[in-house]
């Protein structure tokens, strides 16, 4: 029988104002958003670690929340995203952009990011996956 998969997610919320030049609606003018941060995790080899401090885990909890205030959240958080980036800041291109760093700052730990999900609304988001 195949091994199950363990995940970890870990969730953020923040708020930033954006707008989108040249969009045909609305949303070419600076409004604001309480964005959903959803960022999962797994180990390269699909399980949990063995020995040490996070044995048992894929990765602690409180380690990769510090990763991804300190990377993402503190860097966004009531800001204006144009300033932040230097591309449309889309919610797919943020997702997508949070993805690629995260995904290199934990490439050295034994652990990939498998899943960013950036909600804009109560009931809209944007899914990147590996």
């Amino acid at each position: 029988m195949r091994q199950p998969t363990v995940r970890t997610t870990k969730i953020f919320t923040f708020d930033a104002a954006h707008f989108l030049p040249g969009h045909e609606g609305k949303c070419a003018q600076m409004h604001g958003h309480t964005y959903r941060l959803e960022v999962t995790v797994e180990r390269k080899d699909g399980g949990v670690a063995t020995g040490g401090p996070e044995d048992g885990m894929v990765i602690d909890f409180g380690r990769l929340s510090a990763l991804i205030k300190d990377r993402v959240v503190d860097k966004l958080d009531h800001k204006v995203l144009n300033d932040c980036f230097p591309f449309r800041p889309t919610s797919e291109n943020m997702a997508r952009h949070i993805f690629i760093e995260l995904s290199a700052i934990l490439a050295n730990e034994d652990v990939n990011v498998v899943r960013v999900v950036l909600w804009e609304t109560p009931t809209s988001y944007v899914e990147v996956t590996a």
